[in-house]
């Protein structure tokens, strides 16, 4: 084997360790160079998509209706986003009740009460209605059986319920009463959330509405827009009508008077006389109704009778005349 001499070795290190610095250096430079170029392209596009988008949203046209509708899900969203958020912020209030829920009831009742003066009575259950907050929404009167009747319709304040049905039955003699309860608790949160959803929709369409450049998308939103407020109105009106029920029980008041009882007195003559004449015409139609009876029988005795007392009278006349030449 050969040895290599020292100073033919060292040049060929010293040249491989030159070279290696300029390599990384340029490879360095290639690399720099690439991010550059593709930093100032995703540059150019986001550029371009922003310019693109601009009229797009200016110029909106016959996408204007489109965009509302994609958008109205996101509207009615946020809306009953913020009443959430509004409620979780109530319930993290120092103080607050956690996990009390206020129900809403619908109360009922029907009550049969029976009095002297129905007339009077009526006054005074309408009087009970107005002192507890409510009033008489109808009412109605009649006799049923020679007795006086009444029917009222009450609408009283709920926390008054109780109270109302205990003065009404003192009023005389309670015959009947009934009562009923309906929770509508999950049909009023219900009705609000679509309350909100449906105010928020309509805010969205009309910040949209100066935004339409053509006639054919404002008839569009404009007819829209009608739509939703009818039915914003309905939900309104439905709202209302909860409230009200929940707020004012409805009371079904029958008020009958009492039969009249006759006391009994001392009898006199006019006692007598009225007993007297009674017996009489009682005694002549049992009369009348006895000949009526038996006269059909002696119709038909006396038509059987009738020969059978001829042919007598006739042998009766011949036997005298007989007996008449003879003795002479």
């Amino acid at each position: 084997m050969t040895a290599v001499p020292p100073e033919v070795a060292m040049p060929a290190a010293s040249t491989r360790s030159r070279r290696t610095p300029a390599a990384r250096t340029t490879v360095a430079l290639l690399a720099g160079l690439l991010v550059l170029g593709s930093a100032g392209c995703s540059g150019g596009a986001g550029d371009s998509a922003a310019e693109s988008g601009a009229p797009a949203a200016q110029g909106g046209g016959g996408s204007g209706l489109h965009g509302i509708a994609a958008t109205e899900t996101g509207a009615a969203a946020g809306a009953v986003s913020d009443t959430a958020s509004d409620t979780d912020a109530t319930s993290d209030t120092p103080g607050a009740a956690v996990g009390v829920v206020t129900r809403a009831v619908v109360s009922r009742a029907s009550v049969g009460v029976e009095v002297d003066d129905v007339a009077r009575a009526s006054a005074a259950a309408g009087r009970i209605a107005t002192a507890a907050g409510g009033m008489v929404t109808a009412s109605r009167t009649g006799t049923e059986n020679g007795n006086g009747r009444a029917e009222l319709t009450l609408r009283v304040p709920g926390d008054r319920f109780t109270a109302v049905l205990d003065e009404l039955a003192a009023l005389g003699t309670r015959t009947a009463q009934t009562t009923s309860a309906t929770d509508v608790t999950a049909e009023v949160a219900d009705v609000d959330s679509r309350v909100a959803s449906a105010r928020a929709v309509l805010e969205t369409f009309r910040a949209r509405l100066p935004e339409a450049t053509s006639v054919a998308d404002v008839l569009a939103l404009e007819g829209e827009l009608a739509r939703r407020q009818a039915d914003l109105e309905a939900l309104l009106a439905r709202q209302r009508a909860l409230a009200d029920q929940v707020a004012l029980a409805t009371v079904e008041v029958t008020l009958t008077g009492r039969s009249a009882v006759v006391p009994a007195g001392v009898p006199g003559f006019t006692d007598g006389l009225d007993a007297g004449w009674g017996a009489l015409t009682a005694t002549v139609r049992t009369t009348a109704l006895v000949a009526g009876a038996v006269l059909p029988f002696a119709a038909v005795g006396a038509a059987l009778a009738a020969p059978v007392l001829l042919l007598r009278r006739r042998r009766v006349r011949a036997g005298t005349a007989a007996a008449g030449p003879a003795g002479g």
